[in-house]
């Protein structure tokens, strides 16, 4: 009997590139920054390390998970300019800090920093309409 032959470093390449593929594939269906940030994980065993330059899908794969990560940001950015009271637009600011950038900040740290200044812009602006609104009212 034979002994089963190790793989071939190309075969190993071969086989990331197409799991870079089908994680590219799932990193566009996913909702949440959790789960993008966790299908941008590739685990590569000591051989395939020194290669990792010659894998063209694990940096097709990170940028595919920076867009879709903007992507994302972008909808929480669009959900927080919809909020018209205060206290409303401060929890959902927190919950989205919190829970959601919160993973951004070792992978994606301008991306986070952004998502966090925007927000507070945002803020700032329903506060001052809100003061505006006020003095109106009165």
């Amino acid at each position: 009997m034979s002994s089963p032959t190790p793989p071939s470093i190309e075969d190993s390449i071969a086989d990331i590139e197409a799991e870079c593929r089908m994680r590219m594939t799932k990193i566009r269906q996913v909702s949440r920054m959790k789960d993008v940030l966790q299908l941008q994980e590739v685990v590569l065993n000591n051989e395939l390390r020194t290669r990792v330059t010659e894998i063209r899908g694990i940096s097709q794969l990170q940028l595919a998970a920076e867009a879709r990560m903007r992507e994302i940001l972008d909808g929480h950015m669009v959900e927080l300019r919809a909020q018209r009271d205060v206290q409303m637009l401060e929890q959902t600011r927190s919950y989205f800090l919190y829970r959601e950038w919160n993973c951004l900040k070792g992978v994606f740290p301008l991306l986070y920093r952004e998502a966090e200044v925007e927000s507070e812009k945002v803020l700032g602006r329903l506060e001052r309409e809100m003061d505006v609104r006020r003095k109106r009212s009165r």
